[in-house]
């Protein structure tokens, strides 16, 4: 038996009638370190075994035995009491350890001419004979005890004895376990002896016998036996079986071909015997009854020749559950004998006898009586806490309400809540609910809030529920702030908020960064769109009030610009020729106004940039030219360097001025320029597939060819996998060991007479190209003599891209005077970097930039390559001659750390570098 379990039995030792207190209390504790067998057995110094005590007890008197992890020596208790004042042993409550009584080859405990002695929770053992024996004693109460002997002991050895010149013994709320032998024997002459609500199973081999005893009741116990004979009264026993449940213990085997019936009464008996309301269940191979000779094997059948049995169960209509414990709606429920000779009010536990509202009532007498030793009770639970809100906040009131399992809807008729908020504070309640505010958080800690439950007569109902939670300030409020850019919207801003905590939010703004009046918002989440004036990256602020007074903010950036249309591109300048500006070279100084607004398929109105490839031709002098909007300031950057007597292209995006024209500069010498569109930026909201973002990506090489490309031959390039959404592709085209002069052609579709890149025979050359895409291919048509050919993918534009917001061209790195680096040439194999992030209006989180890139007068032929971060990337951006001069344009991503980086191949080489425009 656990500590646990014997708490629960020693709960009721003084259930029993009451007697005034008049004697002396004794103590035995055999672990105390003053203890003496020769006295005086006080509390300060006890006895140390029981045997002195029981010796010294007197009528009256009670012997108070401590609990302890060792046992006891066996005890020959010959104490006499009186009916007023009997001698009690008790076992100390609250030492949470059981008091054992064990003899070995001895009896435990013997009850030797004693007379009215009560004894509750001392059990008794032995390990080779019988462990409780009552002799020529009177008026003895054994109980809430636990008896057992060792599997080894005899079959004729019984665990409790009693001889024939006792009477009055009363066995109650007794555990027999384990044992070789009948767990109960009277002798002939025995009298008056009652057994209720014990437990007798757990590997016992036989079961209660009585010889010749006169008045010997069976009431509530449950008998679980290995081979059947749980109850045998013969010799002319008289008395009564009740209220019993009897069943095998299915845990061992029983090897007996011959076994016996499970309640057994012999010719000489039956006439005294009263055998009802019981509950049989034998071996498969066993019968119920032997009654005076005659073996039935069911109850009916016992009713039928006998009149015995009325009321019982047997294994035709009940399967009895092992253990001994009741579920709900068992016929063994409310079926019992109340008047039963023996009955108590109490079962094994000590648990009161109950009457479950959902079995009808089919017993006698009281209609709350069980069948067996375990009276079914209330199945009531508290199975734990809800509370309202799910987490506790400080000032905030929240309601905890008991989750219980009620069945009995009537078992809270009355019933008393009382909650322990975890915090110091208790409250009861009437309605399973209470509500309360606590005053302080839990820090790193919890709380553990509890309910119990407990019936109008204050007796508990059900088990305690609880909840560990952390008490926390309230939440929020929290603000919570993205906004995107859509294509198709190029200056209109969507953003999404979130506005949480738990207070009401009152005010809930959100400004765009643009000097326009704050917008109110309202819900916990939603969509708001703004429309920008102009392009650019501007911060979006969203300021929430809530109904307590606290406030939270929230900033994220807007990047809007202009989206990008991909066009078949069109020549819109040809000095050659006169188209687009007069038919001659462009001198020293010389500026051409080019109207590009309404020509080369480029609208009239709402483009606020165009992409050109620019070619200069027949230069009598080294000389550059930058492109910029028509009616502003030249700035200093340049977008084309070139020699005298070469041809040289280079991708240009630049702003349009407000007139439709912008401007090409030409420094020095004498020159004729080209100019192919290729494409156009654009503010007004349009749809179709045709409005793009661009989305930037780490240079990778698409395309090397492994023996000269023929003259006149096209290329196909199949792009990697981007998705249905790709509109046009950024990549820089390097022709190189090329037999003749000729021109490199990108497009898709069908090819158009403009070109991308001019190359001699064996130059290197290099030029960005953004070109339209169809269904996931580009082709490169070679004009010329066998060429090499290199294509890098830089980036691809897309519906779903982000914003490019052109901007005018700055000078942010220049190595001959130490703008943005040393003023040195960068070496052979030399990486710099430059910040680009935060710098001259391009915004902290940008994804690229658009740069125009320049080599100056390299002291070997050589190659630069600009990338994000990372390792260095197998392409090339601009491919020099040495002693050359020669921009390209790229489209570059932005490192983690804000920053680009340039490596250069070979000798040393000046290195330029001009912001034109930045995606976000």
């Amino acid at each position: 038996m656990t500590p646990a379990v014997l708490a629960v039995l020693l709960s009721g030792l003084g259930a029993g009638t009451a007697h005034a207190d008049t004697g002396t209390a004794l103590y035995v504790d055999n672990l105390a370190a003053n203890c003496s067998d020769t006295g005086p057995g006080s509390k300060a110094e006890p006895f140390c075994q029981i045997q002195p005590a029981a010796q010294a007890a007197a009528a009256g008197d009670i012997v108070h035995i401590a609990g302890s992890n060792t046992v006891y020596a066996p005890v020959t208790i010959s104490s006499k009491g009186t009916a007023d004042a009997p001698v009690r042993f008790f076992a100390a409550a609250g030492t949470g350890t059981e008091v054992k009584v064990a003899g070995g080859q001895t009896t435990g405990i013997t009850f030797s001419g004693a007379e009215y002695v009560d004894m509750a929770g001392i059990h008794a053992s032995a390990g080779a004979t019988t462990a409780l024996a009552f002799a020529d004693s009177q008026h003895i109460t054994y109980r809430v005890a636990t008896v057992g002997t060792g599997l080894h002991t005899a079959a004729t050895i019984p665990a409790i004895t009693v001889d024939g010149s006792s009477s009055g013994i009363t066995l109650t709320r007794d555990l027999v376990t384990l044992s070789g032998g009948p767990v109960f024997a009277s002798a002939a002459g025995a009298q008056d002896v009652t057994l209720s609500d014990d437990r007798f199973g757990g590997n016992v081999h036989g079961g209660v016998t009585a010889v010749g005893t006169t008045g010997i009741h069976l009431a509530g116990d449950t008998v679980s036996t290995v081979c059947g004979n749980a109850i045998s009264l013969t010799g002319g026993s008289s008395g009564s079986v009740e209220n019993t449940v009897v069943m095998p213990d299915t845990a061992a085997t029983c090897s007996d071909t011959g076994t016996p019936a499970e309640i057994t009464v012999d010719a000489a008996s039956a006439a005294q015997v009263t055998e009802d309301y019981n509950a049989v269940n034998p071996l498969s191979t066993g019968t119920d009854y032997d009654w005076a000779g005659t073996a039935y094997a069911t109850s009916q059948a016992l009713r039928t020749g006998t009149g015995q049995g009325v009321h019982d169960l047997d294994q035709t209509d009940l399967t009895i559950p092992v253990n001994g414990w009741l579920t709900e709606h068992s016929p063994l429920i409310d079926s019992g004998d109340a008047n039963a000779p023996g009955a108590t009010s109490t079962d094994y536990y000590g648990n009161p006898r109950v009457n479950d509202p959902l079995v009808a009532d089919t017993g006698t007498g009281d209609s709350s009586y069980d069948r067996g030793a375990m009276e079914f009770q209330d199945p009531f639970t508290v199975s734990g806490i809800a509370m309202s809100p799910r987490s506790a906040y400080v000032g905030v009131a929240t309601t905890f309400t008991a989750k219980v399992n009620n069945p009995w809807s009537d078992a809270l008729d009355g019933a008393s809540y009382a909650f322990d908020f975890g915090d110091g504070t208790t409250t009861t309640s009437s309605t399973g609910s209470a509500t309360h505010t606590y005053t302080q958080d839990s820090g790193t800690g919890y709380v553990q809030a509890a309910v119990t439950v407990d019936r109008a007569d204050g007796t508990q109902l059900g088990t305690s529920g609880f909840i560990t939670f952390g008490v926390t300030q309230p939440p929020g409020p929290t603000a919570g702030l993205s906004c995107g850019q859509d294509p198709s919207e190029p200056r209109t801003a969507s953003c999404s908020f979130t506005a949480t905590g738990y207070y009401q939010t009152t005010s809930d703004r959100i400004t765009f960064g643009d000097g326009s009046a704050a917008v109110t918002v309202t819900g916990s989440s939603g969509y708001t769109a703004h429309t920008y004036a102009a392009a650019g990256t501007y911060t979006v602020t969203q300021h929430i009030t809530d109904s307590d007074g606290r406030t939270a903010t929230a900033t994220t950036k807007a990047t809007v610009g202009p989206s990008y249309v991909v066009t078949s591109p069109k020549r819109i300048l040809d000095t050659r020729n006169g188209t687009g500006a007069a038919k001659r070279r462009l001198g020293p100084g010389g500026v051409v106004r080019l109207k590009v607004l309404g020509v080369g398929g480029v609208p009239a109105s709402g483009v606020t940039a165009v992409t050109m490839n620019v070619t200069d031709t027949d230069a009598t002098a080294s000389s550059y030219v930058t492109v910029y909007p028509d009616g502003t300031s030249r700035p200093t950057a340049s977008n084309l360097n070139f020699t005298a007597g070469r041809t040289n292209p280079n991708l240009v995006t630049v702003r349009v001025g407000s007139d439709g024209y912008v401007d090409l500069y030409n420094a020095h010498g004498d020159v004729d320029l080209i100019a192919d569109v290729q494409g156009y930026f654009t503010s007004v909201p349009r749809t179709g597939v045709h409005l793009t973002g661009l989305s930037p990506l780490s240079p990778q090489r698409i395309l090397e060819t492994r023996g000269k490309v023929a003259p006149g031959s096209t290329t196909t390039v199949t792009l990697p996998p981007a998705g249905s959404s790709t509109v046009a592709a950024v990549l820089n085209v390097t022709a190189t060991g090329g037999t003749t002069s000729g021109v490199v052609t990108v497009y898709c579709g069908s090819r158009p007479s403009t070109s991308n890149l001019n190359y001699r025979a064996g130059q290197t050359v290099s030029n960005l190209v953004v070109t339209p895409v169809c269904s996931g291919k580009i082709k490169i048509y070679n004009s010329g003599g066998h060429v090499n050919l290199i294509a890098d993918l830089q980036g691809l534009y897309t519906t779903g891209g982000g914003p490019f917001v052109p901007t005018s061209p700055t000078r942010f790195l220049d190595t001959r005077n130490g703008t943005g680096a040393p003023a040195e040439p960068l070496g052979a194999d030399g990486t710099l970097t430059a910040k680009v992030a935060g710098v001259d209006g391009v915004p902290a989180d940008a994804g690229a930039v658009l740069v125009n890139l320049t080599g100056v007068a390299p002291t070997t032929a050589t190659h630069l390559t600009a990338y994000g971060d990372g390792s260095l990337p197998n392409v090339y951006n601009d491919n020099l001659a040495a002693g050359e001069t020669r921009p390209v344009l790229a489209v570059l991503p932005v490192g983690a750390d804000g920053c680009i980086r340039i490596n250069n191949a070979q000798g040393a080489v000046n290195v330029i570098a001009d912001l034109e425009g930045y995606s976000g």
